[in-house]
């Protein structure tokens, strides 16, 4: 196998892998709790929570166009 086809095959891996964490990632935030729910009522640790992961989520994106620069 050359080296070509071996990145190519790395680079198609991970491909598959970041859409796959994404999705689940998409799954978790859709299962958090909604507003409104007297079952299961948010409190303010959900609302850090959710912003802490919107800070993450925003550094990410902002290290992924800096690649585009």
């Amino acid at each position: 196998m050359k080296n070509r086809e071996k990145i190519e095959d790395a680079y198609a891996a991970a491909h598959i892998r970041a859409l796959t964490l994404l999705e689940k990632l998409h799954e978790t935030v859709e299962d958090l709790p909604a507003t409104g729910n007297d079952e299961h009522p948010i409190d303010w640790g959900h609302v850090g929570s959710l912003n802490y992961l919107c800070e993450q989520l925003a550094e990410l994106k902002k290290h992924f166009a800096s690649d585009e620069d």
